[in-house]
């Protein structure tokens, strides 16, 4: 029995899916980006081996104290490990492990080359799922659920820790301005994503022309996703999504922690530290590369750290967070590769004719009259993730 959605829902996210296909990046947006990013790594490089005025972050680099970088390195990658759990718990586990794994780290991968807050990375995933023979609405649907509730692990730290600095609970030296308006604001946008969208009255997308009808579709999209997130996180208590959420955001912060501590340590106090780290990456919504380290020696720089280790630990901390990604991304592509060389692919298509009978007892209607595509039968599938995400687990 198909458990992607209820059968009396009538969802259609055709035009969520085509957006995920536009939005997804493609190989050569991919290695341009790369190339950029490691140019630019490069440049970063020499210049604090030989630029004169950069000697304080060439001080740090000499005493780098190895101990913590391998820390570093093994909290970056926890990080990548935990979003591969929270991935396959906002599938409601319907993907293995290993396939949980391919496709997580390949979106990592390409997040890490495609600074756009984390969206162009998902819409990847969801474009591998789709081709993979998984219904597109489930496939859009749960990678939205992802997105975000990996973001509202964010905004509810900076939520927290920004009123905890603000009333003094934790230790830090900052204004108010500093600490109650970023938590302040944080708070009007997670309240705003899951209430808005519900509050304001249905668009009519029968009426008007694209931009009518677009709205209204977004409208519905974002309420579902917004409810599915809601009933996993509340409902469920979907511990792989919610532990794996979390772990992500938690060992990530550790992470630049650690190569903080690396190059000799003196950076801000915990509260302030998560909440330099959290609106610095707000840097990484713009689609260039470096903006995402701009935005964070900015914001540690101005939360108290000295220029030397704002620059020195986060140049080293996205070492680990380029490359650990990167490397497990090129793992996660060649098993995907290497399925397709085992005889799965031929597996599938002799299952075939079972999954078509499950879908036609689970949604006959859908099948004749073509209301649900989402629910048809999958074609041939182009990977071997059809094979466990189609059945639910007894």
């Amino acid at each position: 029995m198909l458990q992607f959605v209820e059968p009396t829902r009538r969802r259609d996210c055709t035009e969520e899916a085509d957006a995920a296909r536009k939005k997804a990046p493609d190989s050569h947006t991919i290695l341009v980006n790369g190339t950029l990013a490691a140019g630019l790594a490069v440049l970063a490089a020499a210049a604090v081996i030989w630029v004169p005025f950069l000697e304080p972050i060439r001080n740090r680099f000499a005493d780098t104290d190895p101990g913590w970088v391998v820390a570093t390195f093994v909290l970056q990658l926890l990080s990548v490990l935990s979003f591969v759990v929270a991935l396959r718990g906002a599938f409601d586990r319907r993907l293995g492990w290993r396939e949980s794994f391919d496709v997580g780290v390949v979106e990592e991968s390409a997040n890490v080359f495609l600074p756009s807050g984390g969206s162009g990375g998902l819409a990847l995933g969801a474009v591998i799922l789709i081709r993979s023979g998984i219904p597109t609405g489930f496939a859009v649907s749960r990678s939205a659920v992802l997105f975000l509730v990996t973001s509202a692990v964010s905004g509810f730290a900076l939520v927290t820790f920004g009123a905890l600095e603000a009333i003094g609970v934790l230790p830090g030296n900052a204004s108010l301005a500093g600490t109650l308006v970023p938590a302040a604001i944080a708070a009007v946008i997670v309240a705003a994503v899951i209430f808005v969208p519900r509050a304001l009255p249905q668009i009519d997308g029968t009426r008007g022309g694209k931009i009518r009808h677009g709205a209204a579709a977004a409208q519905a999209w974002l309420r579902e996703a917004v409810d599915t997130s809601v009933e996993l996180v509340i409902g469920k208590r979907e511990m792989l999504l919610i532990l794996g959420a979390v772990g992500y955001y938690a060992f990530d912060v550790a992470s630049m922690g650690a190569a903080f501590e690396a190059l000799g340590g003196g950076g801000p106090a915990l509260g302030l530290f998560v909440l330099a780290y959290t609106i610095g990456h707000a840097g990484a919504i713009v689609p260039i590369p470096g903006s995402a380290e701009g935005g964070l020696v900015g914001a540690f720089t101005l939360f108290g750290a000295p220029l030397s280790l704002a620059v020195g630990g986060i140049l080293l901390y996205r070492v680990f967070h380029a490359g650990v990604p990167f490397l497990l991304g090129a793992l996660g592509l060649a098993d995907m590769s290497r399925h397709r060389h085992e005889g799965v692919l031929e597996d599938a298509v002799e299952e075939a004719p079972e999954v078509l009978e499950e879908a036609e007892d689970a949604a006959p209607k859908a099948l004749t009259d073509g209301a649900r595509p989402d629910l048809a039968a999958p074609s041939v599938p182009m990977s071997p993730y059809v094979g466990e995400a189609v059945r639910s687990e007894d």
